[in-house]
C-alpha cells in the first residue's frame, strides 16, 4: 500500500502540468490527506478495507488515461479519508473515556466497592447494596444506613466507578431516577450528573436497567463490544468479558443497538422491540435477533434463575459467579447435559447443586469451594 502511495506521491510535475485548478486542489489536498492517513492509528483491518476499495477504483478506471485514474483514485482517496479521519474524532467520545476509567481500575474481589471521581474509595459490605444519588450527585444514599457527600465537578470527563464482585448485587439510583441492577462480576462507570444533552454509562458485566424517560436527552450504554441507545424503557444487558457473546434482551420500550461501532465501514444497527434478544459475537462480527420470553434472562435480579434446556456448562458459570464458587464439568459426557427448571438463588449453594443433581442424575464432588459434576 505505501509502495503504491508513494508511486504516485512521485509523479512528475510534467504530468500534472495540464491539469486543471481544481483537479491540482484534489492532488494537493489527497497528498496531504494520504501523508496524514499514514500518521494515524487506524486498526489493520480498516487500512486493509480502505486499501481495496482503493484496487477497486483503480481497477474500474483501468481504460482510462493514466492521469484520469490518479485523479480519480484521489477523488476517492480525498473523500475516504475525510470519513476516516471523522470516524477517528468520534471514537474519543464519552464511551471511550469511562471504557479507560473502567480498565484502569483494579477489581476488589471481597468487598462492593464505589470509586469516587476525588480517587476515594468507599466499601461496601452488604450481600446486595444499595446506592441512591441526591441532591444534582452531591449526596449518595448508601443501604438506608449512611451517606458520602462528593464535589460535583463542571467537566464531563470525571466519573463514579461501582464495582461488584463475584458473589454480591448492587442496585443504584442515578440522579435522573434510573434505575440500575448489577450482578455479580460487573462494573458501571457513570458520572455523578448528567449535564450535557445525553446521558452516558459504560458497563462491564451485567445490569438490568430501567432508564427513566426522557425525550430530549437519549440514555446510552456502552460496553466493550456495543452500544445501546435508549429514551426511556426496560432491558438486560450481559458483556462480561469471558463470555464470547455480548447480548441485550428488551422488556419494555425500544432501543437501537449498535454492534463493532469501531469499525469505519462495517458498523452493525439493529433496533429491537420488546421481546427480542440481540446477540452479537465479536470473534465472528455476527449480530443476531429473534424473540424469545424475556423472563429467563432477567429473573436473575429477583433472586432465581429460569433455564429452558439450557446447557449445563453454562448454568454453572452464572452460579459460579453469582456464589463466588469454582463449579466444573469433571467428565465428557456431561458436556452434553441440559437442565430445566427454576433455581432459588436465596438457598445455599449445596441445595443449589443438589436441585441439578437430581434433575440431571449427575453427582458433583465438593473439594472445599471446588464443586465438579462427573
Amino acid at each position: 500500500m505505501k509502495r503504491r502511495l508513494r508511486k504516485h506521491e512521485d509523479l512528475h510535475e510534467s504530468e500534472s502540468a495540464g491539469l486543471t485548478e481544481e483537479e491540482q486542489k484534489i492532488l494537493a489536498n489527497t497528498k496531504i490527506l494520504m501523508h496524514s492517513l499514514r500518521e494515524e492509528a487506524l486498526p489493520v483491518a480498516e487500512k486493509e478495507a480502505l486499501r481495496m476499495r482503493v484496487q477497486e477504483t483503480i481497477a474500474h478506471k483501468s481504460e482510462r488515461p493514466v492521469r484520469s485514474i490518479w485523479l480519480a483514485v484521489a477523488a476517492s482517496l480525498a473523500l475516504l479519508m475525510i470519513v476516516g479521519a471523522g470516524f477517528l474524532l468520534m471514537q474519543k467520545n464519552t464511551g471511550s473515556a469511562m471504557e479507560e476509567v473502567a480498565s484502569a481500575i483494579q477489581a476488589d474481589t471481597e468487598e462492593t466497592r464505589l470509586q469516587l471521581a476525588d480517587k476515594r474509595i468507599i466499601h461496601l459490605s452488604e450481600q446486595n447494596s444499595d446506592l441512591i444519588y441526591e441532591q444534582n450527585g452531591s449526596r449518595i444514599q448508601i443501604d438506608s444506613s449512611s451517606v458520602v457527600e462528593q464535589q460535583v465537578a463542571e467537566s464531563e470527563d470525571e466519573f463514579n466507578t461501582l464495582t461488584v464482585p463475584y458473589g454480591k448485587r448492587s442496585t443504584i439510583t442515578l440522579i435522573d431516577g434510573t434505575k440500575i441492577s448489577l450482578n455479580s462480576g460487573s462494573r458501571l462507570v457513570y458520572p455523578a450528573q448528567f449535564d450535557g444533552d445525553t446521558r452516558e454509562v459504560y458497563l462491564e458485566g451485567q445490569a438490568y436497567f430501567s432508564v427513566s424517560h426522557a425525550a430530549e436527552r437519549p440514555f446510552y450504554v456502552h460496553t466493550k463490544n456495543i452500544k445501546v441507545q435508549v429514551l426511556g424503557t426496560e432491558f438486560d444487558v450481559s458483556a462480561y468479558d469471558d463470555d464470547q457473546q455480548t447480548a441485550a434482551v428488551l422488556v419494555k420500550g425500544s432501543i437501537e443497538l449498535t454492534a463493532n461501532q469501531k469499525s469505519l465501514f462495517n458498523t452493525k444497527n439493529k433496533k429491537l422491540t420488546p421481546g427480542t434478544m440481540a446477540v452479537y459475537n465479536a470473534a465472528t462480527d455476527d449480530l443476531q435477533t429473534a424473540g424469545v420470553d424475556v423472563e429467563p434472562y432477567i429473573s436473575w435480579k429477583e433472586g432465581y434463575l429460569i433455564f429452558r434446556k439450557a446447557p449445563l456448562r453454562d448454568i454453572l458459570k452464572k452460579l459460579s459467579r453469582y456464589y463466588k464458587a469454582d463449579i466444573s464439568l469433571g467428565s465428557a459426557e456431561a458436556k452434553h447435559v441440559t437442565f430445566s427448571g427454576t433455581l432459588d438463588l436465596q438457598d445455599d449453594l449445596a441445595m443449589v447443586l443438589d436441585v441439578i443433581s437430581v434433575s440431571t442424575s449427575l453427582k458433583y464432588q465438593q473439594t472445599e469451594r471446588r464443586f465438579i459434576f462427573r
